[in-house]
């Protein structure tokens, strides 16, 4: 019997020393384990990446630095991590951006923040703004439009697809390009049929801000008004021309290019066609006689060189035009060898040659040829011309006469059988804001200023038949030239051109005033009498002393933008106007 109780203890000590090897060996291997693991998570992990760029809605978006910091168990697993954000900056949208692809997570596994890089330096941002294609950088998806807005079938072109007015709702399909500041130049739209582009700074974010109408405080004749009822006030709606409370008021920013700057105050001598066969006397004179800009016929009644844009548009112009090319390249050459400021003047609706070649851009009436300004042929044709003119002769700036409807417009109107080609529906002085906002957007591109020529009657401050109302017209262009000519005004009143200063002095007393009424006036450039009056049987001679009582009369009313004289391409006049230059104010 204690034999077998011997044995017994011997089996059981055995099993005790296999347990007690087990459990070392697995030890060992849990030991070895966790070296093998805190081995593996010791080393630097390398995250996926992948580069992009930065999508918004919105012109900025915001990155942010931040601080880690991690926890990791007894494995070397990582249990927390957690960002301290720093500071904030906005970088545009539309940026070159690596993703690092490790997003934290919540507890639901959706995306808290996303890791990027710009250079070397990690930044932080909420998730979905990282897209692997750059026409996917803006994701607006719809807009409103502020201000009547035309429609080009190009983002590069000045070819028309059509007008979208005030109000309405515009899907965004595309878009142009993005500047540094992340703001889109022009957006691809779909609008009621209507397909196309359109410059993004006629249009909002929202219905309500595209149905608003500008305003601001505004003061005229010593009174405050809100700019709203100033201009609801200038209706005149018997006389055919439109509703002043309608028009574009905003802001526009007049753009200065630094390699053409601006002339602020133009003493300018004009030069016709026929000018340029003697165009080195006119230069010299200029020269002389203190001239600091000449405005050059680039087409009045005659085309000054053989265009391309008429031989294409309009054959009946390119056919009747000067056909020395080299004469006016010349001309204009030497002027700007001279440093003279160069503006290139276009009469635009008022073109027979043009009528001619389209009948179906014309106002219907009793043979009327007159190019109607609703007619977005006859758009495209005059600013194609001025886009041709500064690119072969480098022109500072594109003047453009006959912006409106004939004189006899009111007439036309009441008759109610003129056909004037109103595809759009707009009011008169609609178009012709319209017209212009076009003008400036496409010349603007080519690094040129643009002027206007306006009636004199439309510092007035009414809305007549031809659609110049002079705020809505000064507001958007960068130089405004009314021409108060002195003999004009009343043919039985002598005292109007035999006091020139007064004359002119009221005048542009009345047209300062319309300048206070827009936030954005262009500058006033204005057209002054340079021949003898009245032109009906002249008797007062247009001498220095006349010239210099005119220009001192716009300057002491505020209009200090300088002047060009109308009927003074005789040699002589210029001549005797060197009192008038030195001593003008």
């Amino acid at each position: 019997m204690a034999k077998k109780k011997k044995k017994k203890k011997k089996i059981k000590n055995k099993g005790r020393f296999i347990a007690f090897i087990v459990i070392c060996l697995s030890l060992i291997g849990f030991c070895a384990s966790v070296i093998i693991l805190r081995g593996i998570n010791s080393r630097p992990v390398e995250y996926a990446k992948s580069e992009g760029w930065i999508s918004s809605d919105g012109s900025l978006i915001q990155l942010y630095h931040g601080e880690e910091s991690v926890e990791k168990n007894i494995f070397g697993k990582v249990t927390k991590r957690e960002v301290t954000f720093t500071d904030d900056i906005s970088v545009p949208r539309g940026t070159a951006v690596t993703l690092i692809d490790y997003p934290e997570r919540d507890e639901n596994g959706d995306v808290l923040y996303e890791r990027i890089s710009i250079g070397d330096t990690v930044y932080f941002l909420s998730p979905g703004h990282v897209v692997n294609e750059y026409s996917n950088v803006i994701t607006e998806t719809e807009k409103y439009v502020r201000t009547p807005v035309t429609v080009y079938e190009t983002a590069d072109a000045p070819d028309v697809a059509g007008l979208i007015k005030k109000g309405n709702r515009v899907d965004i399909t595309g878009f142009d390009g993005i500047d540094a500041e992340g703001k889109v130049n022009m957006y691809k739209v779909s609008c009621n049929g209507i397909e196309g582009y359109v410059f993004s700074k006629y249009l909002v974010d929202t219905q309500e801000a595209a149905d608003a109408k500008y305003d601001q405080q505004v003061t005229a004749n010593g009174n405050t008004y809100s700019l709203i009822e100033y201009h609801s006030d200038i209706d005149y709606l018997y006389l055919y021309g439109g509703s002043g409370e309608n028009l574009d008021y905003y802001p526009v920013d007049k753009p200065r290019f630094e390699d053409n700057p601006f002339q602020e105050d133009a003493r300018t001598m004009y030069l016709n066609i026929a000018t340029i066969w003697n165009i080195d006397e006119y230069i010299n004179c200029a020269l002389t006689y203190g001239v600091n800009a000449v405005c050059i016929d680039i087409f009045d009644a005659v085309l000054s060189y053989p265009a391309d844009t008429a031989k294409e548009l309009a054959p009946t112009v390119y056919n009747n035009a000067n056909s020395d090319y080299a004469a006016f390249e010349y001309a204009v050459k030497r002027a700007k060898e001279a440093g003279l400021y160069t503006i290139g003047r276009i009469v635009c609706f008022k073109n027979d040659a043009y009528a001619a070649d389209h009948p179906e851009d014309c106002i219907d009436y009793y043979g009327t040829d007159w190019p109607s300004i609703y007619s977005r042929n006859a758009w495209e044709y005059n600013v194609k011309l001025a886009i041709e003119s500064v690119r072969k002769f480098g022109f500072n700036e594109i003047q453009f006469d006959y912006v409106r409807f004939p004189e006899n417009a009111y007439r036309m109107s009441a008759s109610g059988v003129a056909d004037f080609k109103n595809k759009y529906n707009e009011e008169k002085c609609d178009t012709v804001q319209g017209f212009l906002i076009y003008a400036c957007d496409m010349l603007h591109r080519e690094g040129v200023y643009v002027s206007v020529d306006v009636f004199g009657e439309s510092s007035f401050g009414y809305m007549p038949a031809y659609g110049q109302y002079w705020p809505a017209i000064s507001n958007v262009v960068d130089a405004i030239s009314g021409m108060p000519y002195l003999d004009h005004f009343e043919t039985d009143i002598p005292s109007r051109w035999e006091d020139p200063y007064t004359t002119v002095y009221n005048w542009a007393y009345g047209a300062n005033k319309l300048q206070g009424t827009i936030p954005t006036p262009a500058v006033a450039r204005t057209w002054i009498t340079g021949w003898d009056t009245p032109y009906w049987g002249a008797y007062v001679t247009c001498d220095a002393n006349y010239i210099a009582r005119q220009a001192q009369g716009l300057w002491d009313a505020g209009l200090t933008g300088g002047f060009l004289t109308w009927g003074t391409c005789q040699l002589w006049r210029y001549q005797s106007f060197s009192w008038a230059w030195a001593n003008r104010y």
